[in-house]
């Protein structure tokens, strides 16, 4: 007979002084800090050591609670509990472990520390000073249209795609775009623009700005490309430095950083490492996750890393899932935060859904593209149901290299499932042999609009080219497959829009 054994006594101290710590804002560093001021001799080594095994004296908790300022407390008061809508937990300021601000509805995940913060009312919340946003590598404008749903105002843009410059002016002609091409500068290319005279176009002086945004062209850190990181320029991988280069300028409130999650791998440590070092330097808390925007409403389950910052808050939170695949998966996600939050969250969004947002007669526009698909390929289609792929054909009508039992991919040529979030939309998505792209009825690859349905683009935001009245399909599918989706954007902005409100540096 197999029985559960009950949380060990080692588990037990450990969440009691983890908690604590969080409640009070106070990280490793900070505690061994306090504890030196009290005469004792403990480092943030020493720390981070009994509070990864779990085994400490009681001693050591007492005298850690007592830094703390915690004279008192209780084994029945440090008990799983759900957060209220009116839990309060502290948000420590940047340098200074004895100020904190009160903030409802933050948990804190007791493994990896990361802080996340509900984001249902942060849209009521007024912000002292105007939203306005300096925003580079802007696209087709993705991350933008999330922030503008959050409260912010786009004052200007640096992008250097010539047709997502046409996109941009069409849809948000009060979105500035530096462009300049004096000196025989490159028109968008942000190695060549000065943080002041993005200022300048922005009307707003060093401090003023609320955020510096952007996702850097990511093919250097994909998993799918070379992987190179820093040293391959050409695609890129330098760009983060201009980033960095940009706040350091401009001196935002805060700032989000969009990238694929292969530039957390440890062979592109450097990157974060030196972008983390230089923002703590000019007074930015960091904080940085992998979020699946599926978890905030986007119909794809793309994942994307994201690194946020705010001036003179130390540990800066991250937007609380809205949405989740499943009562399991929910409950594995909070399974380590502290407090708890409330059971509720939103199915995920499917296929079928996004699709369902699609006007009526949207062929009749001139972004509308689709790939032309020849009849053998059509029947090769047919044989292939929801959620399989290419490998349920059988040999005869698969092409040479999918012959040879070397292309392993678990998603080419593959139909998508219709009660499910898409794949990862990519900029050739609309090619069904470069992914799980062929529509979920029909025998057909995915049109431009029902990509951009995926993306969570607004069924009235159109895309357009510099040259042509007609938007080729290849630039649609870049414009699109680069883009942030715009309700992970919104997520990101409204968690970073409440912690605004409260903070005093802004």
């Amino acid at each position: 007979m197999n029985i559960k054994t009950p949380e060990s006594s080692k588990d037990t101290a450990r969440r009691i002084l983890k908690t604590e710590m969080i409640k009070k804002g106070v990280s490793n560093t900070q505690l061994a800090a306090l504890m030196r001021d009290r005469g004792l001799q403990e480092s943030q080594a020493s720390i981070n050591n009994k509070l990864s095994r779990g085994t400490f004296s009681a001693a050591f908790m007492v005298d850690a609670l007592e830094a703390m300022g915690e004279s008192e407390f209780g084994l029945h008061s440090h008990s799983s509990r759900v957060m209220e809508p009116s839990a309060q937990i502290s948000l420590p300021l940047a340098g200074n472990p004895t100020t904190h601000l009160r903030v409802p509805g933050i948990c804190t995940n007791q493994r990896s520390m990361v802080r996340w913060i509900g984001i249902e009312e942060s849209h009521v919340l007024p912000l002292r000073h105007p939203g306005k946003v300096i925003s580079l590598f802007t696209g087709a404008g993705g991350l933008d249209i999330g922030l503008e749903m959050a409260g912010f105002d786009t004052a200007v843009c640096v992008e250097i795609d010539a047709d997502c410059r046409a996109t941009l002016r069409h849809n948000r002609p009060d979105w500035l775009l530096y462009d300049k091409t004096d000196r025989g500068r490159e028109a968008g290319n942000i190695r060549d623009i000065r943080a002041s005279e993005m200022l300048e176009m922005a009307q707003l002086d060093v401090g003023e700005a609320a955020l510096v945004v952007g996702g850097a062209p990511c093919q250097a850190f994909s998993n799918i490309g070379k992987r190179e990181g820093v040293s391959d320029v050409d695609n890129g991988g330098d760009l983060f430095t201009h980033f960095v280069r940009t706040v350091k300028g401009t001196m935002p409130a805060g700032f989000i950083f969009e990238n694929v999650s292969g530039i957390t791998q440890s062979k592109h440590g450097e990157v974060l490492l030196e972008m983390k070092e230089q923002f703590s330097a000019l007074g930015y808390g960091v904080s940085g996750c992998i979020l699946n925007a599926a978890n905030s409403g986007t119909p794809q389950k793309r994942e994307r890393f994201i690194l946020v910052g705010l001036r003179g808050v130390e540990s800066p939170c991250l937007p609380l899932p809205t949405h989740a695949k499943d009562k399991l998966a929910w409950m594995n996600f909070i399974r380590d935060l502290a407090p708890m939050p409330a059971d509720s969250f939103l199915p995920w969004t499917t296929v079928k859904d996004a699709f369902k947002t699609i006007p009526k007669f949207h062929g009749a526009r001139r972004d509308f593209a689709l790939m032309n698909i020849s009849d053998f390929v059509v029947e090769r289609m047919k044989l292939i149901g929801p959620g399989e792929n290419f490998h349920v054909l059988p040999m005869e009508m698969r092409p040479q290299c999918w012959q040879s039992g070397k292309h392993q991919g678990q998603d080419t040529f593959g139909r998508l499932r219709s009660d499910q979030p898409s794949v990862t939309v990519r900029t050739a998505a609309y090619n069904p042999a470069k992914g799980r792209y062929i529509h979920p009825f029909e025998n057909r690859g995915l049109s431009s609009h029902e990509l951009a349905s995926l993306q969570g683009f607004p069924s009235e935001w159109e895309f357009k080219s510099s040259k042509y009245d007609r938007v080729p399909l290849v630039s649609v599918g870049k414009q699109i497959g680069n883009a942030v989706p715009p309700l992970l954007g919104r997520a990101i902005g409204l968690a970073l829009r409440r912690q605004l409100v409260l903070c005093p540096e802004y």
